[in-house]
């Protein structure tokens, strides 16, 4: 992926897992973009709009639920490779993904690569409320 490819927010990732870019700053260019969302299936359309989507998922031992999200093309589409079973990937921005999401769940973006990070459900409900007036 050459420097032009690179989305914004996930340079932004980047840049903050290495101490060059402060974390709001990092999760507002996240929101401001696209994710790629591995799902089970195609999502439902009713009258030109999805209204149901079951997107590739993790839990934890403590039961917490997380999204499994992805930044960049390249990520999204080794994790399809490796998981048949979660092979169709949908792009959407990043602030339809949070209105559609159930709001105790976080998001673990690029999950088992060099870029992964975690948004906790609480994280991601403090700055709904805070930054997005959610």
């Amino acid at each position: 992926m050459s420097g032009d490819e690179i989305p914004k927010a996930h340079e932004a990732l980047r840049l903050c897992k290495q101490g060059k870019m402060p974390g709001r700053e990092m999760i507002e260019l996240v929101v401001a973009g696209k994710l790629w969302v591995p799902m089970t299936g195609p999502p439902v359309f009713e009258q030109g709009r999805i209204t149901g989507w079951t997107p590739a998922s993790a839990s934890k031992a403590d039961g917490s639920q997380w999204l499994i999200a992805f930044t960049c093309d390249e990520h999204a589409t080794s994790w399809c490779h490796q998981n048949p079973d979660q092979a169709t990937c949908m792009t959407a921005d990043t602030r339809w993904v949070l209105t559609m999401l159930p709001k105790e769940w976080g998001i673990v973006f690029n999950l088992r690569t060099e870029d992964m990070l975690e948004w906790n459900a609480a994280g991601r409900a403090k700055y709904e409320k805070d930054v997005l007036g959610w």
